[in-house]
């Protein structure tokens, strides 16, 4: 019986914290507050800046879930993303100084290198 309510309580624990991850890693709201969050913080947006650059992550990440649920193969989603986060970039770069500009295409370049936990 102990070693019973031993492994269900260990399959619980497993439960909730599975969850927890998934919350935390695939909520697409949840991204793109952490990622605003940054921006504004480590880039110093001002509330326009936060304004025009909302909608833009915002449709990124909704671009990024669509293909994600149509399946398609990593090369190719991974292809049709680098055309998505080029024309963002562009757009970005109209809202952004150019100070700015430096610091987030420092803080892009650190991402992809697996940089500092993104909260």
């Amino acid at each position: 019986m102990k070693k019973i309510s031993t492994i269900f309580a260990f399959v619980v624990a497993m439960m909730a914290f599975s969850t927890q991850i998934h919350a935390q890693g695939m909520d697409p709201q949840a991204m793109i507050q952490r990622q605003m969050d940054r921006m504004t913080t480590e880039l110093n947006l001002n509330k326009d800046q936060v304004a025009k650059l909302e909608p833009l992550i915002e449709a990124r990440m909704n671009k990024m879930m669509e293909l994600r649920e149509q399946g398609m193969e990593r090369e190719t989603m991974m292809a049709e993303m680098k055309k998505v986060n080029d024309a963002q970039a562009e757009l970005i770069k109209s809202i952004l100084t150019p100070e700015q500009m430096e610091k987030y295409k420092a803080m892009q370049s650190q991402t992809r290198q697996g940089g500092p936990p993104r909260n």
